[in-house]
């Protein structure tokens, strides 16, 4: 059994992107078959990260707890582009969370109002606790 806790949380961020999701769609985690349901491509990101997350040795040995905050770019395409730590926690923590991030498959991109697929910027928490 993991001796982590990670708990991620995602939200859609800043400006012009955050606007276009209140009027259009906001990306979502490919795996569910109805596009619209939102908690399904949640947890099917949470499953993803959760069975892919490994607990640094450094990390451990270090009794380092806290939380990752990383930031992605969900294409028009679908791509995950520009992973970035913007709060880190070191001991392995920030490397991780940008193992994952560049794991992540293509997903269903954001659109604008008119339907048209949009960049979007997204942030996770990860939550490393012993």
């Amino acid at each position: 059994m993991k001796q982590i806790f990670a708990f991620f949380f995602l939200i859609s961020s800043f400006g012009i992107s955050q606007l276009h999701a209140q009027e259009g769609e906001e990306p979502r985690f490919p795996g569910c078959e109805d596009v619209s349901d939102y908690d399904c491509a949640d947890m099917k990101m949470l499953q993803f990260l959760f069975s892919n997350l490994k607990h640094p040795q450094a990390a451990k040995d270090a009794n380092v707890v806290g939380t990752v905050v990383a930031s992605f770019t969900v294409t028009a395409d679908g791509s995950i582009t520009s992973p970035a730590v913007k709060e880190g926690l070191g001991h392995g923590c920030d490397e991780e969370v940008l193992r994952l991030i560049n794991l992540m498959p293509k997903w269903i991109p954001g659109t604008d109002p008119e339907g048209n697929p949009i960049d979007m910027e997204w942030e996770i928490d990860v939550k490393f606790k012993n």
